[in-house]
């Protein structure tokens, strides 16, 4: 049920960037959040996805020639949304990077200019430096206290209320596990 109900947005382009080290994230440490909530215009400037920066919202063709977007499918609840993967062409079998989700469009009126609502399932997703294996105290720092909790997430809003990023981590280690960002077209869906 993870699928359908952390879903959150991204974005892309090409520009290749060096992996996200230890300096990144403690640069962007306090400068993105307050009490109420996170600067969307800060954090978008630094989301890197599979090493590569990229801009938000994207599209299929925003990707470039080293991705492509496969297995664009209707909402399985029936929604007004369709879904599918952003995957990298191997010589034999094509890796997923992530999954990612567009809001008020079916898969039947889906095309390659169509830009992404949210992004999910991304092991190589970093934001502001935070993403797997970060400390959640780093992704505080970064992102003020959630507004939502659960038992295997945290969810932070920014200050306009249209993005939300949700962080999943490892209770024991405090470690995150995945990080997700959504773009709400649609505020309900947040």
């Amino acid at each position: 049920m993870l699928l359908a109900s952390g879903v959150l947005s991204g974005c892309g382009s090409n520009k290749k960037e060096s992996s996200v080290s230890e300096s990144q994230s403690t640069s962007a440490v306090g400068s993105t959040s307050s009490s109420d909530g996170f600067d969307w215009d800060t954090v978008k400037q630094d989301i890197t996805l599979d090493g590569n920066r990229i801009d938000f919202p994207f599209s299929a063709n925003d990707l470039g020639k080293d991705y492509i977007m496969s297995k664009i499918n209707d909402d399985l609840f029936g929604e007004n949304m369709c879904y599918g993967s952003v995957d990298k062409p191997g010589e034999y079998t094509n890796t997923m990077i992530c999954m990612v989700y567009f809001y008020g469009v079916k898969a039947d009126d889906y095309n390659s200019s169509v830009k992404c609502s949210s992004i999910a399932f991304a092991p190589t997703l970093y934001v502001q430096g935070i993403g797997e294996g970060s400390s959640m105290e780093d992704a505080e720092k970064v992102f003020g206290k959630p507004y939502d909790t659960d038992e295997v997430a945290n969810y932070y809003l920014s200050k306009s209320g249209k993005e939300r990023i949700t962080i999943y981590y490892d209770e024991e280690t405090n470690k995150v596990e995945q990080i997700q960002i959504k773009c709400s077209v649609n505020e309900e869906r947040l």
